[in-house]
């Protein structure tokens, strides 16, 4: 599981929010500690321990919610698959953060992840199909506008990848 959380929200909001409270508050206790800030980019790998249904769940850092872009969640998507492809985890759950909670379009910001994510994907497996399965977070008040980022990004590669979109309630 792939959480984004950002160096102006503390305690974590969101998804992320959520599972520090699963985890009492285990990544609140992270940056009230300085081991971790939410700095762009900064990677933080935690152990669940059987708390969230996740092997490993992977912290990603955005910087402030007010300085979020398209570009930066591009950056981000793009920097996950990096790592999740070196973690060989071939089915990760990605959170879109931030959404509802900055000026962005929540379709824009699936796009925008997704691609990042992809562009990395398809760059590695140099076009060759490869047997990953990416599932998106959100919740159901979301789920239209995220499912239209995800059309999207499925009409713009075409037949590069396999995209399918299904609803999964819990």
């Amino acid at each position: 599981m792939v959480l984004g959380f950002f160096s102006d929200e503390r305690p974590p909001r969101g998804l992320c929010g959520f599972a520090d409270w699963r985890l009492n508050g285990a990544v609140s206790r992270l940056m009230a500690r300085g081991r971790v800030s939410g700095a762009f980019l900064e990677k933080v790998l935690v152990c669940p321990e059987h708390r969230l249904p996740s092997q490993r769940i992977l912290l990603m850092g955005l910087g402030t919610v007010k300085e979020l872009t398209y570009e930066k969640l591009h950056a981000a998507g793009f920097a996950v698959s990096e790592t999740v492809h070196g973690l060989q985890c071939l089915d990760p759950a990605v959170d879109i953060p931030g959404i509802g909670r900055c000026s962005l379009e929540t379709a824009q910001m699936a796009l925008a992840v997704t691609s990042g994510f992809f562009d990395h994907a398809f760059a590695h497996t140099h076009g060759e199909d490869a047997s990953l399965s990416v599932s998106i977070l959100g919740s159901d008040d979301q789920y239209d506008e995220i499912v239209l980022g995800l059309h999207q990004f499925k009409v713009s590669v075409k037949s590069q990848a396999h995209i399918h979109i299904n609803e999964m309630k819990g």
